[in-house]
């Protein structure tokens, strides 16, 4: 069959191509118009990242790198005939794929860099592939509008996130490590699934580890099922109320440090310290010397839950209540905490039924971006994670996990008593090295320190940080580094007087 592409060499003796009898570069000289190209570019700020979108044999990659030095140069691709030429490129991504090229760009470049990109068109295929170039700015507008949401999420949490930190390092108590074994991990979590699952659950207790993701806490000690492990990682001011309950006392709770959590989990509980790597929270209990684990940040819990358990154990990792997909009436497996605060708020204009309604449809997004996190990193833990239901038809599937019944479990149930060599996950009880007294001195002295770094206005201050990143003009930069300085020691006053009244 013959191909709509032509190879060959141009006046210059360079490689040139051509599509359906059109060029796609310079037939005389395609380094030439690729260095011409970098330099007709315009740009009123500094980019973090560059798009080309199919740039074909690549001829401008080199000469666009000298131009933005500090920017991740990236090509988008169309065809997979140009893929000879990727190396050119610090980044390739290709329109057609597993997954949506909105996706790929936002897991591999992160919100900082989609927030301060250019796009370009190499107009010879722009014309060549119309609908692929439509498409493709269609989803890198979407990448950039998620980037610019989750950058202003966490410009709005980040202070937030920032005390509750303090608060957890100054008031810890009884921290505990866990030893990793092999034994299997079911993961709880609170999707309208969840409910069909809980006599199994139930049933079959001691046969694996189980963790509860903060929503499903509830639901399971509700119905007589005690999970080992409880797992928090929202810094919302809400999310306490799901770890705030009578008849908790002996659970254990593995804990994110910035999450919002009841005093009295911290002071009287039994708490597994987790920290993000490179995260400032790590920063403080290093200060006082408190044992913790690490965890991955995560926009959902069960995705932070799910690295957890796979880091945790060589056996298999089973998700139970994870839908990932709005439902027709309640989102959660009841009881949930939320739910019972919301509902003592109906009224007859405005019942639960409208309020459900509401919660189904503004939860959609959402939803869609965790669901997409977890089919974007399938094929990683496709080798020993399931999804596991009681035959529950779920609207999306997600990517490379494999759906799995009861009864299917029951049948690896066997396979592991088999086992000789399992070994149960342990849980250690350690100490903080510091003397609770102290502490406020050592965070404050640790906090003081870490506000001078990068990392520290990367943080808690993301969407300065990246406006002073992009800015060209040195005034305007001074005086956007002045106002973070001043913000700056705004926020270390507030520290200091949370610190100093006890918490």
């Amino acid at each position: 069959m013959k191909s709509d592409f032509i190879f060959e060499e141009s006046k210059a003796g360079e490689l040139t191509c051509s599509f359906k009898g059109k060029y796609l570069h310079s037939k005389y000289n395609p380094k030439t118009e690729g260095e011409r190209f970098a330099q007709s570019l315009e740009a009123d700020f500094s980019p973090l990242c560059l798009f080309i979108l199919e740039p074909a044999l690549s001829y401008c990659a080199s000469s666009l790198k000298l131009r933005f030095p500090q920017a991740t140069v990236c090509a988008v691709r169309f065809r997979k005939e140009f893929s000879e030429s990727d190396s050119e490129w610090d980044k390739v991504f290709y329109l057609c794929s597993d997954l949506p090229l909105s996706e790929q760009l936002f897991l591999v470049l992160g919100e900082e860099k989609l927030c301060s990109s250019l796009v370009f068109d190499w107009s010879a295929t722009k014309q060549a592939f119309p609908e692929e170039n439509i498409k493709a700015w269609q989803e890198i507008k979407k990448a950039i509008l998620k980037a610019r949401d989750v950058i202003g999420t966490r410009a709005y949490f980040s202070k937030r996130w920032l005390k509750n930190s303090l608060v957890f390092a100054a008031n810890l108590e009884r921290p505990f490590i866990l030893e990793k074994g092999n034994q299997p991990v079911i993961i709880a979590a609170s999707g309208p699934s969840l409910k069909s699952s809980l006599p199994f659950l139930k049933e079959n207790r001691a046969s694996f580890f189980l963790i509860a993701v903060s929503s499903a806490f509830m639901p399971l000690v509700k119905n007589g099922i005690l999970p080992d492990l409880v797992i928090s990682s929202d810094g919302g001011f809400w999310a306490k109320y799901h770890l705030d309950f009578e008849g908790t006392s002996e659970c254990f709770f593995a804990l994110e440090a910035e999450s919002a959590i009841p005093k009295r989990i911290l002071t009287d509980g039994n708490v597994i310290p987790l920290v993000y790597d490179g995260g400032l929270e790590k920063d403080f209990l290093d200060a006082i010397a408190c044992p913790y684990m690490i965890s991955e940040r995560n926009g959902t819990v069960a995705g932070t839950a799910l690295t957890f358990a796979y880091n945790l154990t060589a056996g298999k990792v089973y998700l139970c209540g994870l839908d990932q997909a709005a439902a027709k009436g309640y989102q959660h497996t009841q009881p949930n905490a939320l739910e019972n605060g919301n509902a003592k708020k109906d009224y007859r204009l405005k019942n639960s039924e409208t309020r459900m309604t509401f919660s189904r449809f503004s939860s959609e997004k959402t939803l869609e971006i965790y669901r997409n996190w977890f089919i974007s990193n399938s094929a990683f833990f496709s080798d020993r994670v399931f999804r596991l239901s009681d035959n529950f038809a779920y609207d999306y599937p997600l990517g490379k996990i494999k759906e799995v019944n009861w009864n299917d479990f029951n049948n690896n149930k066997l396979e592991v008593k088999k086992d000789r060599d399992l070994k149960k996950i342990q849980i250690k009880e350690e100490k903080i090295r510091t003397e609770k007294k102290e502490r406020s001195k050592k965070l404050l002295e640790r906090l003081r320190n870490i506000s001078k770094s990068q990392n520290f206005i990367n943080e808690v201050f993301p969407m300065e940080s990246t406006l002073i990143r992009r800015e060209l003009s040195e005034e305007k930069r001074r005086d956007l580094l002045e106002r973070l300085r001043e913000k700056t020691d705004g926020l270390l006053e507030e520290c200091a007087k949370l610190l100093q009244a006890g918490l």
